[in-house]
C-alpha cells in the first residue's frame, strides 16, 4: 500500500486513499479510518473489504464454500518518531 492522500468522509471521519498492490495488480482504494495523533505516536485503525476478483484472484469455490469474493482487511498501526 502506498499512501496518496487523506480526506474527510461521513461523520467527519478521515478517509485514507492510496495505491494497493496485491497479487500483481495495483488499484487505488479508499477506506475510512480512526486516526489519533499525539506527541509520541500516530495510530490508525480500520476495517474494510476488497473484492479479490478485482486483483485477479479467481477461485470458483464450491457449494457452501467459506471462500468469499470479499476479503476483509483489518489494520491496527502505530508509528512513533525516532
Amino acid at each position: 500500500f502506498t499512501f496518496t492522500s487523506v480526506g474527510v468522509g461521513e461523520d467527519d471521519k478521515p478517509v485514507i486513499t492510496g495505491n494497493f498492490d496485491f497479487h500483481g495488480v495495483t488499484k487505488s482504494i479508499s477506506f475510512p479510518a480512526t486516526v489519533e495523533i499525539s506527541d509520541t505516536a500516530v495510530t490508525l485503525k480500520t476495517e474494510f473489504s476488497i473484492n479479490r476478483g478485482d486483483f485477479n484472484i479467481k477461485y470458483p469455490g464450491k457449494t457452501d464454500d467459506l471462500i468469499r469474493d470479499e476479503v476483509v482487511i483489518r489494520l491496527d498501526l502505530a508509528a512513533a518518531p525516532k
